[in-house]
């Protein structure tokens, strides 16, 4: 699919490469965007590698010269948008989410809107330092008891073992990635996770969707920073029906059905539990999302280019109701 003409596309280039666990490649937004978002023109970086997780492909791709050596901070996992009888809006969806993250200062991978030959779709961050390696919580969880992998194709209904006790448990001992307070721990950053999935209204936190970094010359381990969330703020909704939809209403059917027993349980609620189990380190969470003024938040949403009034007013309204649920 070709991309529109009214987007900007530009030539960028990333920044440096991240070479430690705790010196992350995360994208930190200290303010609001002051102009639309550059799509990034990649035609010319070179494909170093193919995702083999998930179910629709996607290539890891890098610039010339990062592909010629053997660092993998540098490449960049291209996401072309998915289209299937209608165009589903991963792309500012991720790029959204990037830049919330980056507001609140959660560790969360950099996302740039980026078009490829005549695709369109996003660039993320590789979230895995050089010298660390990565393993998803699912394949750490399937050591516990009990635990149903969703790795395979026939993915559990239920995700059982996918739970606040055992990801608690798992994260025992695990650090925090980047320049967050020493206190705050595995777990409390995790919670800032699901209060993040929370407020942006992201139902896809299942296991291969979260992971643990490993410094390999020390094996110490770090809560990979956030990743991957193009399911969230209404991606797959098309504009025609959000046209006639209810944002708040939509706000409330966000459940965390990624999880044991949570087809049921709303996002905020999962949050909440969280949180209660962190206490004020994971509570910080939350006082920095009220903390934002709305118009600032309204402003990332409108930093996207060829995004419909519709679809711009729809995701700020669910922003701002999931933000009130979670402070209330």
């Amino acid at each position: 699919m070709a991309f529109s003409t009214d987007l900007r596309v530009a030539r960028c280039k990333p920044s440096k490469k991240s070479t430690q666990c705790d010196d992350l490649a995360v994208h930190l937004q200290a303010s609001a965007p002051r102009h639309p978002f550059a799509v990034w023109d990649i035609s010319e970086w070179v494909v170093v590698s193919q995702e083999a997780r998930g179910l629709d492909p996607k290539d890891w791709v890098a610039l010339q010269a990062d592909a010629r050596d053997d660092s993998q901070s540098s490449w960049w996992l291209f996401k072309p948008i998915k289209t299937a009888s209608y165009r589903r809006f991963d792309d500012s969806s991720e790029k959204i989410a990037s830049e919330l993250a980056g507001l609140i200062g959660l560790p969360a991978a950099r996302v740039e809107l980026a078009a490829r030959d005549g695709a369109v779709g996003i660039i993320s961050r590789n979230v895995t330092p050089d010298g660390c390696s990565l393993d998803s919580g699912d394949t750490l969880l399937s050591e516990f008891d009990g635990y149903l992998s969703c790795a395979g194709d026939n993915r559990p209904k239920n995700r059982v073992g996918h739970s606040l006790d055992n990801i608690q448990r798992l994260l025992d001992g695990v650090r925090t990635p980047g320049d967050l307070a020493p206190e705050t721990s595995g777990f409390d950053l995790f919670a800032g996770y699901l209060v993040f999935d929370a407020w942006i209204a992201n139902t896809d936190r299942h296991a291969i969707n979260w992971g643990v970094l490993t410094r390999n010359d020390d094996g110490n381990r770090f809560l990979a920073p956030s990743f991957d969330h193009g399911s969230a703020l209404a991606s797959g909704v098309q504009d025609k029906f959000m046209a006639t939809k209810d944002a708040a209403a939509y706000a409330g059917r966000g459940m965390a059905h990624r999880f044991e027993n949570g087809s049921r349980l709303p996002l905020v609620e999962m949050a909440l539990d969280a949180v209660m189990r962190s206490g004020q380190n994971g509570h910080e969470w939350i006082d920095r999302i009220g903390d934002l003024d709305a118009e600032v938040v309204r402003s990332v949403v409108e930093a996207v280019p060829g995004m419909s009034e519709v679809r711009r007013n729809f995701v700020s309204t669910l922003l701002e109701t999931n933000r009130r649920r979670l402070t209330a």
